[in-house]
């Protein structure tokens, strides 16, 4: 798995890139990675675009990741995952914005890059 971490200034928020096979230990890296560079330059939303990015998780690796969100440093980040529509019936994405925003947290899943550019960008959630 490859990722490119930028800073955008426009509006404070920290974008990054992931392609190439993600699975639940990678994942749990990349969030942990991204959060900390987050914290290190006081940017609180993230953008994480994954379009080019294939999956290979279960519904119970989703549920162990939002699970784990918060030993991950996700705590006060409001963080958008843009994903490509998934390719069998079952939404991934969707799945892990149900189980993390049932804890609390700021993470949703889009499919469009505008609407979660407006959602990360938006004073209020």
């Amino acid at each position: 798995m490859s990722y490119d971490v930028r800073v955008i200034s426009i509006s404070e928020f920290l974008r990054t890139d992931v392609s190439g096979i993600v699975d639940l230990e990678a994942s749990r890296s990349l969030l942990r990675n991204l959060v900390a560079t987050a914290a290190r330059r006081d940017v609180d939303r993230v953008l994480l675009d994954g379009r080019n990015a294939r999956a290979q998780v279960s519904t119970a690796d989703i549920w162990t990741l939002a699970s784990d969100l918060g030993a991950l440093g996700v705590r006060d980040h409001r963080i958008a995952f843009l994903l490509s529509p998934p390719d069998d019936d079952f939404d991934r994405g969707a799945f892990l914005e149900l189980c993390a925003t049932n804890r609390g947290y700021q993470l949703r899943a889009f499919h469009d890059f505008e609407q979660a550019f407006s959602w990360l960008t938006a004073e209020t959630v």
